[in-house]
């Protein structure tokens, strides 16, 4: 019987340290119509450097860590993954829609 406590609590804590082992890095949110309307062109390149500097963060956290291990045992490291590609998909998809943006108020062009 003891045996099996013994068991069910090695068990029930490598549970618990899988569920921590997962990196997390957050997302870039997507453009509003309030930020298409009002942001001015500094805005707008200062925003595309926030968010390559948030990919840049995503690529420094995502380096091999103790975590990392936890993963492997865990899930073989796909939860990790998945994160990653999801952080730098969102970031992407702002930067996509800055860059149409700053298109779209003719960023950068002189006027004639």
């Amino acid at each position: 019987m003891s045996r099996l406590v013994i068991l069910a609590a090695i068990v029930g804590v490598l549970s618990l340290a899988q569920g921590c082992a997962t990196k997390t890095y957050g997302r870039q949110s997507t453009l509003t119509n309030f930020e298409k309307d009002s942001m001015t062109w500094r805005e707008i390149d200062l925003d595309l450097a926030k968010t390559h500097g948030f990919i840049d963060h995503v690529n420094k956290e995502s380096e091999f860590s103790g975590k990392d291990v936890l993963a492997i045992l865990g899930d073989f490291g796909i939860g990790n993954n998945m994160e990653k590609s999801a952080a730098l998909e969102s970031a992407n998809k702002r930067i996509e829609d800055l860059n149409a943006l700053k298109g779209a108020k003719k960023c950068g062009t002189t006027a004639a």
